[in-house]
C-alpha cells in the first residue's frame, strides 16, 4: 500500500545513489518474506553499508535469466539467498546460484508444532503462491474449519471441534520432535547449524507467528549469524527495542490455549488479521468470527478448489470422520477407539516458506 512513509523512504534511497561509501560492505539479499526481513535487519546492524533486497516474487521480471541475476551479484561483496527462486528463462535453480563464489544460503525457518491446525488450501505453484486460496488470514487456513465446512457442519458444530480431545485424536500434541528434525534438515540444506538458535528461541516461548513466519528475534539472530559467518563485523544493538516486526505485521496465528498449555507457553484463541486493502484494517478475530469468515469465504469458492491433503486424508478415513462427527454433536456411529487419524508430518505442514 502506497503511503507517505513509503514515498519518503523511496526518496531517501534515491538520494543515496552516487554517494561514495568507503570501507562499507555491499550486501545483496535474495528471497521471500523471511529474507526481506533479514535484509532490513542487516541495514540496522550495518548503518554505513549498502544492503539491497531482491524479492524472489519479482526477480524474474528484473532479471529474465538467472545469469542476469548472477551478473548483478558480481557487484556486491556478499550475497545471501533463500532457497526459493522464480522460474528464469533458460532454467536454473538455487543449485546454480549457489555456485557463485559470493553466495551463502539463508536457512528457511519452518516450525509447525505451535500451530498444528494451520494448512494452506489449493494447489500451490512453486514460489509464486499461484493456486493457493486466500481467506480471512491470508494463505493460512484452519484444517479443522475446512473439514467442518466440507462435511456440512454448522459453524456452531465446527467450533465444538476446537477441543483438547479432538486435538489429541488428530495428533496436534505430537509434532515437537518432528518439527525440530524438519527445521534441522532445513538448516543442513543451507549449511547452517540451527541448534543453538533453536534452544534460545524455544526458551522465549513460541517463536513463530505461523508455521513459516518467524518472530522478530528469530530474524535478528539469523541476520547476526549470517554476517558473522561471512566475516562481516557489526555493532551489536538491542534490535528488539526498535526494529519493526514485519512478519508479525502480516498476521499472527494464535497458539491455541490447549496447545499452549501442553508446551507451557502463553496461548490465545484470538486470530490477528493483517491490514489489507480488501479486508480493511488490522484487528483480532475470535474463533467464532474466524470460523464465520472462513465459511463465508469458502461459500464463494468452487468446492473443487478447496483442496488440502491433510483434510482429504481425514475425509477418506471413516473412523476419523465418525469421531469428528460425534465431537461436533452430529449423530454418527461411535468411533473405534483403536483407530487414529492419519499421522501428521512437519513437512506436510510446512507449505510455502515465505
Amino acid at each position: 500500500m502506497l503511503t507517505v512513509d513509503s514515498l519518503w523512504r523511496a526518496r531517501h534511497r534515491l538520494a543515496q545513489f552516487g554517494k561514495k561509501r568507503t570501507g562499507s560492505p555491499r550486501i545483496l539479499v535474495i528471497g521471500v518474506c523471511q529474507a526481506g526481513s533479514i535484509a532490513k535487519t542487516m541495514r540496522y546492524l550495518l548503518p554505513e553499508a549498502r544492503v539491497d533486497f531482491v524479492s524472489a516474487f519479482t526477480a524474474a521480471r528484473r532479471f529474465p535469466r538467472l545469469a542476469d541475476l548472477m551478473a548483478h551479484a558480481d557487484g556486491y561483496d556478499h550475497v545471501f539467498s533463500s532457497i526459493y527462486l522464480p522460474r528464469f528463462k533458460g532454467g536454473g535453480t538455487i543449485d546454480t546460484l549457489r555456485t557463485h563464489p559470493k553466495v551463502r544460503l539463508i536457512p528457511t525457518i519452518v516450525f509447525s508444532a505451535y500451530h498444528p491446525d494451520l494448512v494452506h488450501v489449493g494447489v500451490q505453484d512453486s514460489v509464486t503462491l499461484n493456486g493457493l486460496i486466500s481467506g480471512p488470514m491470508g494463505h493460512s487456513h484452519s484444517a479443522i474449519t475446512l473439514f467442518a465446512y466440507l462435511s456440512g457442519f454448522s459453524q456452531a458444530q465446527a467450533l465444538r471441534l476446537f477441543s483438547e480431545p479432538v486435538f489429541e485424536r488428530l495428533g496436534y500434541f505430537n509434532l515437537w520432535d518432528e518439527s525440530v528434525s524438519y527445521l534441522r534438515g532445513l538448516g543442513v540444506q543451507a549449511g547452517y547449524d540451527l541448534d543453538t538458535h533453536l534452544t534460545r528461541w524455544a526458551r522465549r516461548g513460541c517463536f513463530m507467528h505461523s508455521i513459516n513466519h518467524t518472530k522478530l528475534y528469530v530474524v535478528a539472530d539469523l541476520a547476526r549469524g549470517l554476517l558473522t559467518r561471512a566475516g562481516v563485523p557489526f555493532e551489536e544493538c538491542d534490535l528488539d527495542a526498535f526494529l519493526p516486526d514485519d512478519l508479525g505485521g502480516q498476521g499472527s496465528w494464535p497458539v491455541y490455549p490447549e496447545i499452549a498449555q501442553h508446551y507451557g507457553v502463553p496461548g490465545s484463541a484470538l486470530f490477528f488479521k493483517a491490514e489489507t486493502r480488501r479486508s480493511g484494517p488490522a484487528r483480532t478475530m475470535s474463533r467464532a468470527e474466524f470460523v464465520a469468515a472462513s465459511y463465508a469465504n469458502y461459500d464463494r469458492r468452487e468446492r473443487k478448489l478447496l483442496i488440502s491433503q491433510r483434510v482429504q486424508g481425514w475425509l477418506s478415513d471413516p473412523p476419523t470422520v465418525d469421531f469428528l462427527r460425534e465431537a461436533a454433536g452430529r449423530d454418527a456411529a461411535p468411533a473405534r477407539s483403536e483407530s487414529r487419524a492419519p499421522a501428521l508430518s512437519a513437512g506436510s505442514l510446512a507449505g510455502h516458506a515465505s
